[in-house]
């Protein structure tokens, strides 16, 4: 039986630099490389990602989509990963448009000609809300149940910081703590036979 650390490789879906969500994200990393965790973020603010077309053309031309654009490098981050981490602040109740694209764009992994598998990899919920009420991740935690459960994820856990509205709001909780926690439970050492 041979031991290999985890690779983690977060989306972040705040067009932010340095927000709440950010920043939640940075503390899990911290606690998952405290267990020896590789960890690699996509800042998808900065990236060309364009929507699904719904073409069902996955896999024709043998990658994972049609759309040349830089998902790819997502495609082949995800692939490699053992853990998926979904970043995103709560806009009007829901994900950020620059991590839902990366959702739709997911088609692939259930498309009955998909040559790569991801079911059974370690997925992980990071949000952030100004809202004052917790209930405003309901949207964002229903979507990711269901997509989770679709696509085989296993959930590993879920930070949902409310009431986090201006930069810097999050360091005035424990939610960097539970995030930081988090990342060192999910961060330890994988087992392959």
């Amino acid at each position: 039986m041979s031991t290999d650390m985890k690779r983690i490789v977060f989306f972040l879906g705040s067009p932010r630099v340095n927000g709440n969500s950010e920043r939640l994200a940075k503390a899990f990393a911290a606690g998952a490389q405290s267990k020896g965790a590789e960890t690699i973020f996509f800042r998808l603010q900065d990236m060309t990602l364009k929507g699904c077309i719904d073409c069902r053309q996955c896999w024709t031309k043998d990658k994972h989509c049609i759309i040349d654009d830089d998902m790819t490098q997502l495609y082949e981050s995800i692939d490699k990963s053992n853990v998926l981490v979904f970043v995103t602040p709560i806009y009007w109740y829901s994900w950020s448009a620059q991590i839902k694209v990366v959702w739709d764009r997911m088609l692939p992994y259930i498309s009955e000609k998909t040559k790569s598998v991801i079911t059974g990899k370690e997925c992980v919920l990071l949000a952030t809300a100004g809202d004052i009420y917790e209930s405003a991740f309901n949207g964002v935690l229903e979507s990711f149940d269901r997509s989770t459960s679709l696509l085989g994820l296993n959930v590993a856990g879920k930070v949902c910081a409310y009431n986090v509205y201006d930069i810097g709001d999050i360091e005035q909780s424990d939610w960097l703590n539970r995030a930081k926690e988090l990342g060192v439970a999910v961060g330890g050492q994988i087992r392959e036979s």
